[in-house]
Formats: C-alpha cells, sequence, structure tokens
C-alpha cells in the first residue's frame, strides 16, 4: 500500500522538527518547509494528500496558502490564533480541521487518522451514483451534478452534503454533523455547520426555504 504523504509548513523549527519525526514513525512519507513560498514550491512537486499549515508564516498568510491548495489536499491549520472568527474563516476557505498551539503530537496524528480514516470510507463505498430528479453525489470521484452542470465544492462541503445524501430522511443536529463530518475531538462550535450548509445552499443555486437540505427548526438539518 502507498504511502499517505504529509507535507509541514511550520516555521518553527522545533515544532517542525517534532511533528516531522512522529509523521515518519507512523510510516507517513514526510516533506518540511519553513516559509510560504517553499511551500507553495514543495506541495506542487511532492503532491501531498494532507498539508500541515502554520497560519502565521514570515512571508505569506496561511490563509492565502490554504485558499489556493484546498481543492487539492486535506488540510490541518495549526496556530496560535484560537478565536472563533479565524477558525470559521480558515475551514470557509476550505481548511479541514484546526489545531491550536501548545498541542500534544498525539493529538495532531489523531486528527490526521481521522481524516484519512474518512477518506477510505468513501473510498470503499459503493460507487452507486445517489439520485434524484436534480442532483446526482458520485462519492469516489467527489463529484456533484446538478441538472447536467458540476458544482464545485471544497473537501468539507462535500463531505457533508455526501453525508446527507447517504442518510436523507434522518434529521441530525449540529453536533451531530460536526462529529461526523469535522471528527469527534474538533474543538470549533455548531456555527461551522450552519457556515458550510449556507455555502452549500449558494453553490447549489437555492434558499432556505426552497432547498434539498431542510432546516429542523431547534434541531438541525435533513435531506429528504
Amino acid at each position: 500500500m502507498e504511502k499517505k504523504k504529509i507535507l509541514v509548513v511550520e516555521d518553527e523549527y522545533s515544532i517542525n522538527d517534532a511533528i516531522t519525526f512522529a509523521l515518519r514513525k507512523e510510516d507517513y512519507d514526510v516533506r518540511s518547509v519553513f516559509n510560504g513560498k517553499d511551500a507553495l514550491e514543495r506541495f506542487n512537486e511532492f503532491k501531498p494528500n494532507l498539508v500541515l499549515l502554520d497560519l502565521m508564516l514570515p512571508d505569506i498568510d496561511g490563509f492565502d496558502i490554504c485558499k489556493e491548495i484546498s481543492k487539492k489536499a486535506y488540510i490541518i491549520m495549526l496556530t496560535a490564533r484560537g478565536e472563533i472568527i479565524d477558525k470559521v474563516l480558515g475551514l470557509e476557505l476550505g481548511a479541514d480541521d484546526y489545531i491550536v498551539k501548545p498541542f500534544d503530537i498525539k493529538e495532531v496524528l489523531v486528527r490526521i487518522k481521522v481524516i484519512f480514516r474518512r477518506e477510505e470510507k468513501g473510498i470503499d463505498k459503493d460507487d452507486k451514483d445517489k439520485t434524484d430528479e436534480l442532483i446526482k453525489v458520485y462519492p469516489n470521484d467527489r463529484r456533484v451534478i446538478k441538472e447536467g452542470r458540476e458544482i464545485t465544492l471544497r473537501r468539507k462541503e462535500f463531505d457533508l452534503l455526501n453525508f446527507l445524501n447517504e442518510n436523507r430522511g434522518i434529521v441530525f443536529s449540529r453536533d451531530d454533523l460536526l462529529e461526523k463530518i469535522w471528527g469527534y475531538d474538533y474543538e470549533g462550535d455548531t456555527r461551522t455547520v450552519d457556515v458550510h450548509i449556507r455555502r452549500l445552499r449558494e453553490k447549489l443555486n437555492e434558499d432556505k426555504d426552497n432547498s434539498i437540505i431542510e432546516t429542523v427548526f431547534g434541531i438541525g438539518y435533513i435531506m429528504r
């Protein structure tokens, strides 16, 4: 089985070295860089499955890097910024998870395994189209077609839509969706779910009163 490739982008040498060492012990194929310019160059050469990305780099803002690479790899942000607004912004730009410094290396390893485990479950699923008259979701190809037009979604947006699609008719609370999509140990709040639902509706050209994803007042969301 081919090793998963991880790029570590962190300007603090001690943190970078510790993460890189731990990941190699877990048998990942790892490359490490210390600034944004090198991160973008190495990303294009290395083509990692996942990027551990520090937000506060010396040359390029981590948010800008996230926006550029989020459609091509999973991203876990590493940062000293703990404000909710930064977390929401990072997730909206396509990050898959968010870890605030200081952190335990074991936590980083668990978060990575959660992301790869979700990916593997998606790959192992039957590639049968989940369809109705309007929308087709292809889990293996991570593609969404609506009325013959392909809809471009970020990773978490697709994961959320695909999960609701595979569990049609079931109401999920925001906490349920945080656990299922972001992982049981995700430290964000339920507004993250609302942000992603809103963005899905916008991309599917729907509004909350006429959407395949319905809001259940006081509880959460359901796909009919």
